[in-house]
């Protein structure tokens, strides 16, 4: 398990502020230098007409601190959903988080930052808190002057940042793998660049225990190789297709998730959308099952 995962979160975040002080330096100034980096990296993502302001995240993180970890998640998700405006927008297009330099683009997000996102919030007690949460999980163990720009902008072409689903999968930085308590997991025997075949488990989509799922869970959605073109996107990339968060009302479970396209009959628009996950799975063909992620409490 990541070593961070282990850590109360205030320790965490001091550990981390303080993290490029433990390598020797030049001079006393350095120090002074990067953190005045990192502190404009931070306020570049606050309080800017693409996030939300901090007075209203600092008021949501405070009315939900008393609840279970998956809960918190699962009622950021929900919020966002509720507020109807938030579109979909790769993060690698013009206009993008990851070409924009940014850690929070909530208005205009995809799968990956919209997950990211929400889990950070979730795990923090301010808007503050939840830049420097980001940084120190997106680009755990980075080097400040390396990839926090002078500006704040931050490169997600950094060796440091996990681009692969794989590879955040099995980092635990956003929850243990809990794939095989949530039905009848198979191996995936094809594998993908960065993950060997038979090192994969998934559980295919008519084989998921709905019961066992729960509110903050992560699902990461396994594409199926039979699907026209998808070996060779699996030689050249991440068996994982897309990522959604579980929201569950009573017994029934939905699927929180920036959609990139309309799912004909059930949402006929992108963006952000709430939809039952077994319509979900009944509608898209090219998924052939999921991996489960569970955050758990500090």
């Amino acid at each position: 398990m990541h070593k961070l995962l282990g850590w109360p979160l205030g320790g965490f975040l001091l550990g981390f502020v303080g993290l490029f002080m433990i390598a020797p330096i030049a001079r006393a100034d350095d120090g002074d230098a990067l953190m005045a980096r990192f502190e404009r990296m931070v306020a570049f993502n606050l309080d800017h007409p693409a996030v939300v302001s901090s007075a209203v995240i600092d008021t949501l993180c405070h009315g939900l601190e008393s609840r279970p970890l998956g809960e918190r998640v699962a009622a950021w998700a929900q919020w966002f959903v509720d507020q109807k405006k938030v579109e979909y927008l790769y993060g690698r297009d013009p206009g993008g988080y990851v070409t924009e330099g940014r850690l929070c683009q909530d208005f205009s997000t995809d799968c990956v930052l919209f997950m990211c996102r929400v889990t950070e919030l979730a795990r923090s007690t301010t808007a503050k808190e939840a830049v420097q949460f980001a940084f120190g999980t997106r680009f755990y163990g980075a080097s400040i002057a390396k990839v926090v720009a002078e500006n704040g902008r931050v490169n997600y072409d950094d060796p440091v940042h996990l681009e692969y689903s794989e590879d955040m999968i099995k980092s635990a930085i956003w929850g243990a793998d809990v794939t095989a308590d949530c039905g009848a997991a198979l191996r995936d025997s094809i594998g993908s660049l960065r993950a060997a075949p038979d090192t994969v488990h998934y559980v295919p989509s008519d084989r998921l225990a709905y019961d066992r799922l729960e509110s903050g869970d992560i699902l990461w959605f396994v594409g199926d190789e039979n699907e026209p073109g998808a070996k060779e996107k699996r030689a050249q990339g991440t068996m994982v297709h897309h990522l959604g968060i579980v929201t569950r009302d009573g017994a029934e479970v939905f699927l929180i998730h920036p959609a990139s396209r309309p799912l004909p009959g059930v949402y006929e628009k992108t963006g952000l959308v709430k939809v039952p996950l077994k319509t979900y799975l009944a509608g898209v063909r090219r998924f052939k099952g999921v991996v489960v992620t569970r955050l758990k409490d500090f």
